[in-house]
């Protein structure tokens, strides 16, 4: 399959809903499918293991994320929290440095779900 035909498919399968909880086990195919929302949508300013693309060096890296205590340096560390940061940031923190990316609901748990396997100890 044809990379950018791969992606859409990918994108779309993320953005459906696929996930019902955001604490769900992820999958190959959910993994596959935050992958390719990560790369578009954090690469930029994020390192994030695991996902290939230009690596932006803004934010920090999300290496480990899992063992963090806090989000944002304000909110516990807990897949709720870290899907509402992804989606509205700014709502959280205003005038922080993480903009807003207009993830939906489904596409912050499956990126926050992929987060949550890196390093998890």
């Amino acid at each position: 399959m044809p990379r950018l035909t791969r992606f859409l498919a990918l994108t779309l399968l993320a953005s459906c809903g696929a996930h019902s909880n955001p604490a769900a086990v992820t999958t190959g195919r959910d993994h596959d499918a935050a992958k390719a929302l990560i790369a578009v949508n954090c690469l930029g300013c994020h390192q994030v293991p695991g996902v290939r693309g230009q690596i932006g060096w803004v934010g920090p890296s999300l290496a480990g994320i899992a063992r963090q205590q806090i989000i944002a340096g304000k909110f516990v560390n807990n897949p709720g929290n870290m899907a509402r940061w992804l989606m509205h940031p700014q709502a959280m923190v205003p005038g922080s440095a993480m903009p807003e990316m207009g993830l939906s609901a489904a596409q912050a748990r499956t990126i926050s779900d992929y987060l949550y396997t890196l390093d998890k100890r």
